[in-house]
């Protein structure tokens, strides 16, 4: 039987923002950005994104 496979917002939730490239500072607070292989997060204000 195939499966449904699931689209990036459907695995980590909608609250994180999708930008078009890797980003090195946080577009909110503009403290650094950790990326976590497509996932990134940021160090002050616990904003996250995936690239897409």
């Amino acid at each position: 039987m195939l499966q449904h496979k699931p689209t990036p917002e459907e695995r980590f939730g909608s609250d994180h923002e999708t930008v078009s490239t890797h980003v090195t500072s946080c577009p909110t607070c503009d403290a650094t950005v950790v990326d976590g292989q497509g996932l990134l997060a940021c160090t002050d204000c616990d904003w996250a994104g995936l690239v897409g």
